[in-house]
């Protein structure tokens, strides 16, 4: 006994056979966009920490630069008004007549009328 299969029986045995291979090959697929998908995160990931890395040790000579900054400053001013008053006691008088003049001007220009 010799079963002939039909060709829709034929069509529908294809039909399930490629189903299977497309389920197989799906299952394929995702687990090779997983792996990926993975790598790119993991990839991210470690660029992420190295950036934030990066920008605390920026932030951190930032702050370490600003303070030297502002001791050179303080000393620099401080030398300066040693300096100020060396030349103010050694000789006082261009320092007395300057502070008039400029008191002068000012009591001028604000003390005149605006009308």
């Amino acid at each position: 006994m010799e079963t002939t299969k039909t060709s829709s029986e034929n069509i529908a045995e294809a039909l399930k056979l490629l189903e299977e291979a497309a389920k197989q090959k799906k299952d394929e697929l995702k687990s090779v966009m997983s792996d990926k998908y993975m790598h790119l995160r993991n990839a991210i990931i470690e660029t992420e920490s190295g950036l934030v890395r990066s920008l605390s040790d920026a932030r951190k000579h930032a702050v370490e630069a600003a303070a030297h900054a502002k001791e050179v400053g303080v000393e620099k001013a401080r030398e300066l008004a040693g300096e100020v008053d060396e030349s103010v006691h050694r000789n006082p008088w261009p320092y007395i007549g300057g502070t008039a003049v400029v008191g002068l001007l000012l009591g001028y220009v604000l003390g005149r009328d605006r009308k």
